[in-house]
């Protein structure tokens, strides 16, 4: 039975032209085929073309690269002084645009929020609106408001997406 390795051999020969005065070793014939037989590259191993000896004396400031968004949670984010001051403040500070009363419209623009682990607002987008002017109304208002008090689960605080709902009524 012809092995492999001879196949290999009398291939590379051929190729190679053995007649012209090339001699091969057996140990670098073994070599390419046990290379060929199993498919690997052996990797290069480079060498530093730059070694700095004296070491880095300002030290690294490590950023948190975890970008996840949490909805569910054990302790939600609070606004402070609780739901009714986030409802007291809504009703003061909320502005009803001109476009709207003109129009008659009234309703409630849904908006959604991150409140990070700072309880800083961020990533405020509008998910359901009215049109005429509340969509940027509820933007603004909700822009506006002061921190938030963080949520957390087991005990680790988290940056929560939240849904908030923003009324806007006609007063007649």
């Amino acid at each position: 039975m012809i092995s492999v390795g001879f196949i290999f051999f009398a291939l590379l020969s051929a190729v190679l032209d053995v007649g012209s005065g090339v001699v091969f070793e057996p140990r670098q014939v073994s070599a390419i085929i046990m290379i060929a037989d199993t498919g690997r590259v052996k990797p290069r191993q480079f060498e530093p073309i730059f070694y700095d000896p004296i070491p880095n004396i300002f030290p690294e400031k490590r950023v948190s690269t975890d970008y996840r968004v949490f909805e569910q949670y054990e302790l939600p984010p609070t606004f402070p002084g609780g739901y009714s001051e986030l409802d007291s403040f809504i009703k003061k500070h909320i502005k009803m645009p001109d476009e709207a009363v003109k129009a008659g419209i009234s309703g409630r623009v849904f908006v959604s929020l991150t409140i990070e682990v700072t309880g800083i607002i961020t990533h405020v987008n509008v998910l359901k609106g009215l049109g005429f002017g509340c969509d940027e109304e509820a933007i603004r208002l909700v822009k506006s408001m002061p921190n938030w008090k963080p949520g957390s689960s087991n005990g680790r605080l988290l940056p929560i997406k939240l849904l908030l709902p923003i009324p806007f009524i006609r007063k007649d």
